[in-house]
C-alpha cells in the first residue's frame, strides 16, 4: 500500500485516492474563480448551471485561499470534464466501464455501495487502477471520485 492508500470497509476496496478525503490545499480564491469560470464556460448547459450554482454562489471561502472542499469539487469536475468518456474498457461484467484519455479504466456509479465485485473484475481484466465516479442518478456531475486499486 502507498502512504495515502486506505481500505474502505463500506466500499470494500483499497482506495489509493479519494476526492472527499484527499483535498487540494493552497489554491487562492483568485485561482479558484479563474478555473471555475473557465469550467462553467465549457460544460454542457445543464451541467454548467449546476456548476455555476455550486462554484460561484455556493463556495465558502475564508480569507485569501479557497476552501479545500470547494477546491476538491472544482478538481473533480475539471477532471470529469476531461476524462468522462472514452473507449470500452472490455471488463467482463462491467459493460459500462470505459478507458479515458489518460489510460485509466473508469466506472460511473449512482450510489456508494460495495465495489469489491467491480474491483475484482477490473483486476481479472488486467487493470492496475479503476477510477470510480460517484454521482446521483439524475445529477449531471459527479460528487466524488476514487482511484481504486483492484
Amino acid at each position: 500500500m502507498t502512504p495515502f492508500e486506505t481500505f474502505d470497509g463500506v466500499l470494500n476496496v483499497h482506495v489509493a485516492w479519494d476526492s472527499s478525503r484527499d483535498m487540494p490545499s493552497g489554491m487562492t480564491v483568485r485561482e479558484f474563480d479563474r478555473r471555475a469560470d473557465r469550467l462553467v464556460a465549457i460544460l454542457p448547459h445543464a451541467a454548467a448551471l449546476a456548476a455555476a450554482g455550486r462554484l460561484r454562489d455556493g463556495s465558502d471561502h475564508a480569507g485569501p485561499e479557497a476552501h479545500p472542499y470547494d477546491a476538491s469539487v472544482l478538481h473533480v469536475w475539471e477532471l470529469y470534464r476531461m476524462e468522462r468518456d472514452g473507449l470500452p474498457a472490455r471488463i467482463p461484467g462491467l459493460p459500462d466501464a470505459f478507458v479515458s484519455a489518460d489510460g485509466i479504466a473508469n466506472l460511473i456509479v449512482d450510489a456508494v455501495s460495495d465495489l469489491s465485485d467491480a474491483a475484482s473484475a477490473a483486476r481479472a481484466a488486467g487493470w492496475p487502477l479503476l477510477r470510480v465516479w460517484m454521482r446521483g442518478e439524475t445529477d449531471p456531475l459527479p460528487y466524488r471520485f476514487l482511484l481504486v486499486r483492484p
